[in-house]
């Protein structure tokens, strides 16, 4: 039976800026971001409404940001596509789920598949990487299943609370994330980006959500 969510992503706006910067003021939120989590409130802000702005001209972006939504719980959390390369056709993915109550395994899973299909389907990229910090296990586990490979490891690179961490480094290319869609497609295709679009579409045209 295949899985149904509510949730889709969405160009991240300004009208968001509290509510994420209150999510980066958690300390569990903070314990996942790497930089120094040590930053007063005004600094955040500075720092996010410079990750939402526009660059008036640039047709072809360097970075994209994505709230991940939901019709029923609201904003869920924030999609970071960086080092965005057209000719490479390649990113770096960073995916955080802000809202505590649904930062469960499955959430997480379908946000990452969500964002993955995006990469692929709707830019067009031939190859999506991340960093994952080795204790974040559920994250890199959901990265594996979507048939990432861990090509490095970065000895001892993150601290947190007094230790020192490795770092994974994924790659996933467009053909492994296929063949995984496929094999399991009818599992998924409940939150696929096409049943998203579909959903979205029907509400705006009045019809059934």
């Amino acid at each position: 039976m295949p899985i149904t969510t509510d949730m889709f992503l969405r160009r991240a706006e300004r009208d968001d800026l509290d509510i994420i910067v209150g999510w980066m003021e958690q300390p569990d939120f903070q314990h996942f971001l790497y930089g120094d989590p040590a930053r007063s409130q005004k600094q955040i802000r500075e720092q996010i409404v410079s990750m939402l702005g526009r660059s008036g001209g640039v047709s072809m972006p360097g970075g994209v940001y994505l709230l991940i939504d939901s019709k029923k719980d609201g904003p869920v959390g924030l999609l970071s596509l960086q080092n965005i390369s057209w000719r490479n056709r390649s990113c770096m993915l960073d995916l955080y789920i802000g809202n505590t109550q649904l930062r469960a395994r499955m959430a997480t899973a379908i946000a990452v598949y969500r964002a993955l299909e995006y990469c692929f389907d709707e830019l067009n990229l031939h190859r999506v990487s991340a960093f994952i910090y080795a204790f974040n296990t559920a994250s890199w586990r959901i990265f594996e299943k979507a048939g990432a490979v861990r090509e490095c490891v970065l000895k001892d690179h993150l601290p947190r609370d007094g230790k020192l961490y490795d770092v994974y480094g994924y790659g996933l290319l467009r053909r492994e994330f296929e063949a995984v869609r496929e094999r399991h497609r009818r599992s998924t295709e409940g939150f696929s980006l096409s049943a998203m679009m579909e959903s979205l579409g029907a509400e705006e045209a009045g019809g059934a959500p």
